[in-house]
Protein backbone atom coordinates (compact mmCIF):
# COMPACT_ATOMS: atom_id res chain seq x y z
CA UNK A 1 0.00 0.00 0.00
CA UNK A 2 1.67 3.28 -1.03
CA UNK A 3 2.49 6.21 1.51
CA UNK A 4 0.64 9.55 1.79
CA UNK A 5 0.86 11.95 -0.51
CA UNK A 6 3.24 14.53 -0.89
CA UNK A 7 1.73 17.56 -2.25
CA UNK A 8 4.25 20.66 -1.47
CA UNK A 9 6.05 20.74 -4.98
CA UNK A 10 2.68 21.44 -6.84
CA UNK A 11 2.12 24.58 -8.45
CA UNK A 12 -0.32 26.51 -6.49
CA UNK A 13 -4.11 26.40 -7.57
CA UNK A 14 -5.96 29.61 -9.09
CA UNK A 15 -8.18 30.56 -6.95
CA UNK A 16 -11.95 29.83 -8.38
CA UNK A 17 -12.89 33.72 -8.51
CA UNK A 18 -9.42 34.18 -11.02
CA UNK A 19 -9.45 34.64 -14.71
CA UNK A 20 -7.20 32.70 -17.03
CA UNK A 21 -6.84 34.36 -20.35
CA UNK A 22 -4.55 33.35 -22.75
CA UNK A 23 -3.36 36.26 -25.13
CA UNK A 24 -2.48 34.70 -28.64
CA UNK A 25 -4.41 35.06 -32.16
CA UNK A 26 -7.04 32.09 -32.19
CA UNK A 27 -6.91 31.35 -28.32
CA UNK A 28 -9.44 33.05 -26.79
CA UNK A 29 -10.00 31.20 -23.75
CA UNK A 30 -11.04 32.86 -20.55
CA UNK A 31 -13.36 31.96 -17.74
CA UNK A 32 -14.60 34.01 -15.12
CA UNK A 33 -16.85 33.52 -12.19
CA UNK A 34 -20.10 35.54 -11.81
CA UNK A 35 -18.64 37.12 -8.38
CA UNK A 36 -15.41 38.14 -10.71
CA UNK A 37 -17.31 39.33 -13.15
CA UNK A 38 -19.74 41.51 -11.53
CA UNK A 39 -18.10 42.93 -8.46
CA UNK A 40 -19.13 46.14 -7.18
CA UNK A 41 -22.31 45.47 -8.94
CA UNK A 42 -25.41 44.69 -7.39
CA UNK A 43 -26.35 40.79 -6.45
CA UNK A 44 -28.51 39.97 -9.00
CA UNK A 45 -28.37 37.24 -11.60
CA UNK A 46 -26.97 38.08 -14.63
CA UNK A 47 -28.75 39.63 -17.41
CA UNK A 48 -31.76 40.80 -15.48
CA UNK A 49 -30.52 44.44 -14.63
CA UNK A 50 -29.89 44.74 -18.35
CA UNK A 51 -32.48 45.54 -21.05
CA UNK A 52 -32.50 42.54 -23.64
CA UNK A 53 -31.36 45.13 -26.32
CA UNK A 54 -28.54 45.58 -24.50
CA UNK A 55 -27.86 41.73 -23.94
CA UNK A 56 -28.31 40.88 -27.63
CA UNK A 57 -25.95 44.41 -28.49
CA UNK A 58 -23.17 42.70 -25.97
CA UNK A 59 -23.64 39.25 -27.71
CA UNK A 60 -23.28 39.98 -31.26
CA UNK A 61 -20.35 42.65 -30.46
CA UNK A 62 -18.71 39.24 -28.93
CA UNK A 63 -19.50 37.13 -31.76
CA UNK A 64 -18.03 39.77 -33.77
CA UNK A 65 -14.91 39.67 -31.97
CA UNK A 66 -14.50 35.80 -32.19
CA UNK A 67 -14.69 36.55 -35.88
CA UNK A 68 -11.83 38.84 -36.09
CA UNK A 69 -9.92 36.82 -33.54
CA UNK A 70 -10.60 33.69 -36.24
CA UNK A 71 -9.31 35.87 -39.09
CA UNK A 72 -5.73 37.14 -36.90
CA UNK A 73 -5.59 33.23 -36.47
CA UNK A 74 -6.20 32.11 -40.23
CA UNK A 75 -3.55 35.23 -41.36
CA UNK A 76 -1.18 34.23 -38.73
CA UNK A 77 -1.09 30.96 -40.39
CA UNK A 78 -1.10 32.39 -44.02
CA UNK A 79 2.35 34.26 -43.02
CA UNK A 80 3.59 31.49 -41.69
CA UNK A 81 3.88 33.70 -37.84
CA UNK A 82 2.16 30.74 -36.53
CA UNK A 83 2.78 27.03 -37.22
CA UNK A 84 -0.29 26.41 -34.33
CA UNK A 85 -2.90 24.79 -37.15
CA UNK A 86 -4.90 22.89 -33.97
CA UNK A 87 -5.07 27.00 -32.71
CA UNK A 88 -7.05 27.79 -36.14
CA UNK A 89 -8.66 25.21 -36.67
CA UNK A 90 -10.29 25.74 -33.20
CA UNK A 91 -10.82 29.55 -33.54
CA UNK A 92 -12.53 29.02 -37.11
CA UNK A 93 -14.75 26.45 -35.26
CA UNK A 94 -15.68 28.43 -32.18
CA UNK A 95 -16.56 31.29 -35.00
CA UNK A 96 -18.79 28.97 -36.92
CA UNK A 97 -20.58 28.02 -33.94
CA UNK A 98 -20.90 31.52 -32.50
CA UNK A 99 -22.03 33.09 -35.55
CA UNK A 100 -25.01 29.73 -36.01
CA UNK A 101 -26.20 30.70 -32.44
CA UNK A 102 -26.34 33.86 -33.43
CA UNK A 103 -28.31 33.09 -36.95
CA UNK A 104 -30.88 30.61 -34.77
CA UNK A 105 -31.61 33.59 -32.17
CA UNK A 106 -32.07 35.68 -34.76
CA UNK A 107 -34.52 33.16 -36.83
CA UNK A 108 -35.98 32.40 -33.02
CA UNK A 109 -37.01 36.30 -33.16
CA UNK A 110 -38.41 36.86 -36.33
CA UNK A 111 -40.54 33.63 -35.42
CA UNK A 112 -42.03 34.85 -32.36
CA UNK A 113 -42.67 38.75 -33.75
CA UNK A 114 -44.41 36.74 -37.10
CA UNK A 115 -46.56 34.72 -34.30
CA UNK A 116 -47.39 38.03 -31.96
CA UNK A 117 -48.12 39.42 -35.40
CA UNK A 118 -50.73 36.48 -35.86
CA UNK A 119 -52.36 37.10 -32.98
CA UNK A 120 -56.02 38.01 -32.96
CA UNK A 121 -56.83 41.52 -31.59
Amino acid sequence: MPGPINITGLPPMVSPNSVALEERPGARIGTATYGEAMRGAPRTPPGVSKSFSTFLEAQLRDVNTIHKEADAAVAAMATGRSHNLHEMMIALDRADVSLRMATKVRNKAVEAYQEIMRMPI
